[in-house]
C-alpha cells in the first residue's frame, strides 16, 4: 500500500486512519468554515469525502469532529472512533453511558444508554447538567440521522 495522493479525480483517500490511542479518523474536503471540536457530516461527493454542516433530514453519514479550525476548500481530517474531550453540542444534561445522537439537525441526549440505534454516534463519558461540551466515545461508524 503507498500514499494517498490527490488527484484531478479523487481529492480524499476513503481508507480511516487509526492512531496508536485508538482514535479513529477519516479526511474530507472542508464544504465549509471548520471550528475546532464541532461535529459536522461527513458525506461523499464525486471526488470523494466533503463535510456539511449538521441538519435535519435522513442521511447516512459519519460524524466528524475536527481537531483544530480549518478553511473551506482544506483538506483535514476528523475524528470519528475513539475518546474525544470537550465535543462542542447544545446545551445538555446526559448521564454516563447514554448515546449521542443526531435529532433534527442537532446533537442530542439519546435519553438512555447506547444501544446502536441508527442515529447514534457517540456514548457519553462524563455526567453533565446543563453543558455545552461533553467528553465522548465516537463509534466510528455510519449513522442514520433523525429527522
Amino acid at each position: 500500500m503507498g500514499v494517498f495522493n490527490k488527484s484531478t479525480t479523487q481529492y480524499t483517500t476513503f481508507e480511516p486512519r487509526y492512531d496508536g490511542n485508538g482514535k479513529v479518523w477519516r479526511q474530507a474536503v472542508a464544504g465549509d468554515t471548520l471550528v475546532a471540536k464541532t461535529p459536522v457530516q461527513i458525506i461523499y461527493n464525486e471526488y470523494g469525502a466533503v463535510t456539511l454542516a449538521l441538519a435535519g433530514g435522513s442521511d447516512y453519514y459519519y460524524v466528524g469532529v475536527p481537531a483544530e479550525a480549518a478553511a473551506a476548500g482544506d483538506v483535514v481530517w476528523l475524528q470519528t472512533g475513539g475518546y474525544c474531550a470537550d465535543v462542542i453540542t447544545p446545551e445538555l444534561s446526559v448521564a454516563v453511558g447514554h448515546a449521542h445522537n443526531i435529532t433534527t439537525g442537532a446533537i442530542a441526549d439519546a435519553g438512555a444508554d447506547y444501544d446502536g440505534n441508527a442515529s447514534e454516534f457517540a456514548v457519553n463519558i462524563t455526567a453533565s447538567s446543563s453543558a455545552t461540551t461533553h467528553d465522548m466515545m465516537l463509534l466510528d461508524r455510519m449513522i442514520l440521522e433523525t429527522a
